[in-house]
């Protein structure tokens, strides 16, 4: 089965502050978050370690979230979700779809398409560094 593609970007900031700025980026794009939801990611070969990670999923400009199904036994994708987590080495990884689509997908409108696309820029925005604080 093909993996659907996606962009990683690492923040400076902790978990916690790099959700909520990607919240607020979310807001200021008109994408208001839909749900909240904590996992645990298991690491490493023998899985013994957990690392907690946060998904926000975003309400499309239309309303609800898009879902893809990658075949009849593949999990649901939220196409409009950012994860946020707490990497090995200390860093904070953030993960989400490219909203990259060979054909658009049945009831996919051009505004959720276009909500789609706007996601790299959103969360670059949140990851940004604080313009009063670069001219200190």
């Amino acid at each position: 089965m093909e993996e659907r593609p996606s962009h990683t970007r690492v923040s400076r900031y902790s978990v916690e502050e790099t959700v909520s700025r990607i919240e607020a980026s979310a807001l200021r794009h008109g994408l208001p978050v839909l749900a909240r939801l904590q996992q645990t990611a298991p690491t490493g070969a023998e899985r013994e370690q957990a690392l907690p990670q946060l998904v926000i999923v975003l309400e499309s400009s239309q309303g609800g979230t898009p879902v893809s199904m990658d075949g009849p036994n593949g999990p649901p994708a939220l196409l409009l979700s950012v994860t946020v987590r707490q990497g090995l080495g200390g860093t904070t990884e953030v993960w989400f779809s490219d909203g990259a689509f060979d054909e658009i997908p049945d009831g996919m409108t051009p505004e959720v398409r276009h909500d789609l696309a706007d996601l790299p820029i959103v969360v670059d925005e949140a990851l940004a560094a604080d313009p009063a604080a670069t001219q200190a």
